[in-house]
């Protein structure tokens, strides 16, 4: 059944485009604030017998697990983790772009930036600038900077109602055309960093799963177009014979 072949290529694109995925995870086990990323699979029934049916594979794509990672001490007064489901906003030169990876600097300006250079943003949605005369860097849980007794800024921290709809760019960033809120369920640690929230060892055990399936369902292919085969053949013997 000409079907059937369909159905299992159907599979095994599905299969690529996870096996895919979860190679990225483990790549990016070590990244900070990584999220790991989930295939979703959709399927549609056919027909294949009168007492049997086989389903298409429809891949509709990925979804990010925002499951927080654990926190991880540096005691580095510009790295700063996120405690919820909160995002740092900062401006990458194209646009508002939203990360929870706190690996902070200060570039030649003194202005706080990621560590793709990005500036974080205040929560006015200007850049930050910290002077640097050899008094104290606080940052509290609300995300306000201090320097000494002195408020420089308060660091923009925002949530989304849909986290799912944000769109990944790179490793840890995200863009979103979607209205943000205020950060009500989310404060922010000084001198920690998020981990990625990828699992190798789950990942690896996944990976081998879905080889093992890839494998499998290419047995069958092969399988399947001998048999159209010696199908063809016995009709065309048939054919001769008559």
């Amino acid at each position: 059944m000409e079907n059937a072949i369909y159905i299992g290529l159907s599979r095994q694109t599905a299969l690529r485009r996870e096996l895919s995925l979860v190679a990225n995870n483990i790549a990016n086990a070590n990244t900070t604030s990584f999220k790991r990323e989930l295939s979703i699979y959709g399927v549609a029934p056919t027909a294949a017998g009168p007492n049997a049916k086989l389903d298409f594979v429809i891949d509709h794509g990925a979804s990010i697990s925002f499951e927080p990672g654990s926190f991880r001490v540096t005691e580095n007064d510009f790295d700063v983790a996120i405690s919820g489901p909160g995002f740092f906003a900062v401006d990458d030169g194209t646009g508002i772009k939203y990360t929870r990876n706190g690996a902070f600097s200060l570039n030649a300006e003194n202005q706080l930036v990621t560590r793709e250079s990005d500036a974080v943003l205040d929560e006015n949605g200007g850049p930050i600038i910290i002077p640097q005369d050899g008094r104290k860097v606080q940052i509290s849980t609300d995300g306000t900077i201090s320097v000494g007794n002195e408020i420089i800024a308060k660091v923009q921290l925002i949530e989304f109602i849909n986290p799912q709809l944000l769109r990944k760019q790179g490793s840890s960033k995200y863009e979103t055309d979607q209205e943000t809120a205020v950060a009500e369920n989310s404060s922010i640690h000084q001198g920690s960093l998020e981990s990625s929230n990828v699992t190798a060892i789950k990942e690896l055990v996944r990976l081998v799963d879905i080889q093992r399936s890839y494998e499998s369902i290419g047995k069958f292919l092969d399988k399947e177009a001998e048999r159209q085969k010696n199908v063809v053949r016995r009709l065309g013997r048939e054919a001769q014979g008559t």
